[in-house]
């Protein structure tokens, strides 16, 4: 039966399966906390046996892959991190199926209703270096499963620990993100959109402004039409490429984009670059909040070791290259000025705000 929502998210059908996913949930904070305290009490000790077998210290990924995979612990954290996002893969994809009839005509009618529009080609020919990847390990990745955008919201409650159930993390950061410095913010572009999360925290912040959300992916953009219907906001969304908008030269006063650089591979990110700088207005302002870049040498190994997870074991292929690449300098060479990049080490997400 239909259970209402937590948040802005659909419930499940049935109590057994949110408390299943609940146990998922438990199982992440567990690896989160507990078991990674543990990880972090033996890395000294076997990065001391690693330089006592091999005569130096470890200086890549492969030395801390040697040093540490062999160790119980390390592996575990490392399985159950994997296993866990397994888990609620598979509960949440059971989960909506069973009302999966009822769902797509949901999608259907919610295509015809407002405030705001949805537009998606069932032709749409998706790159090769999206069609071939289930990034996060998601079944059918985000465009061949049409229930993806229901599959992916309740996916990001269980990733987030229920920090997320309110679009929390989206509405904080969205809230952080600066104005051009002529104040105009008349139209606002959320790029890979999702389950356009952040595009409706935009429209929350820039009420008076025409906001558009847009990912390659059909079944996502249809989603974040229906919540943002439901959440009675006027939010335009289309399925189009961030390499191709199909939006007119010097059309947006803010260009948003929140965890997309590291999903795409870095040709792509530099046709993603120089697409909105021309389509952002000039004095308008480039957000974009992703993984810190780490150039050789600024990390150790062991940094680089778990930082590598998300390529190696979490359906995310390009994410190790753009961690070491001159992000910085792919913008300024399309023609950015950069206005701030927050980046610390410590700082998992910086926010690099860019003025054409």
């Amino acid at each position: 039966m239909e259970r209402g929502f937590l948040g802005t998210l659909p419930l499940g059908d049935e109590r057994d399966d949110d408390s299943y996913l609940d146990f998922v949930e438990g199982v992440r904070v567990f690896t989160q906390t507990q078991v990674a305290a543990k990880v972090r009490e033996v890395i000294p000790d076997k990065l001391t046996e690693f330089e006592q077998r091999t005569g130096r210290k470890p200086q890549t990924i492969a030395d801390a892959r040697a040093a540490l995979d062999p160790v119980p612990v390390v592996a575990s954290r490392n399985r159950l991190m994997r296993s866990s996002q397994e888990m609620m893969w598979r509960q949440v994809v059971e989960t909506y199926r069973k009302r999966e009839k009822e769902l797509l005509a949901e999608l259907d009618r919610y295509d015809r209703l407002g405030p705001g529009s949805v537009e998606y080609d069932p032709n749409f020919q998706y790159p090769d270096y999206y069609a071939r990847v289930e990034f996060h390990i998601q079944p059918g990745n985000y465009h061949a499963d049409p229930l993806a955008g229901y599959i992916y919201h309740y996916g990001t409650k269980v990733f987030y620990t229920g920090r997320n159930n309110h679009d929390d993390v989206q509405r904080e950061w969205v809230n952080l993100a600066p104005v051009p410095a002529d104040g105009k913010v008349a139209r606002i572009l959320d790029q890979a959109c999702s389950a356009g999360q952040s595009t409706t925290a935009l429209k929350e912040r820039f009420p008076q402004a025409e906001v558009w959300g847009i990912d390659i992916a059909a079944p996502m953009v249809r989603y974040a039409h229906k919540r943002a219907v439901d959440m009675g906001l006027e939010v335009h969304f289309a399925q189009r490429a961030a390499e191709d908008t199909k939006f007119p030269d010097n059309w947006f006063d803010l260009v948003y984009s929140r965890i997309f650089f590291h999903e795409i591979p870095l040709t792509a990110a530099e046709q993603v670059i120089r697409e909105t700088y021309r389509i952002l207005r000039p004095g308008g302002l480039y957000v974009i909040v992703d993984f810190a870049n780490r150039p050789p040498g600024l990390s150790s190994p062991v940094d680089d070791y778990f930082r590598d997870f998300d390529t190696h074991d979490n359906g995310e292929p390009y994410a190790s290259d753009f961690v070491y690449s001159d992000f910085l300098g792919m913008l300024r060479r399309a023609g950015f000025r950069i206005v701030s990049e927050n980046a610390t080490p410590q700082l998992y997400q910086p926010m690099r705000v860019c003025a054409k």
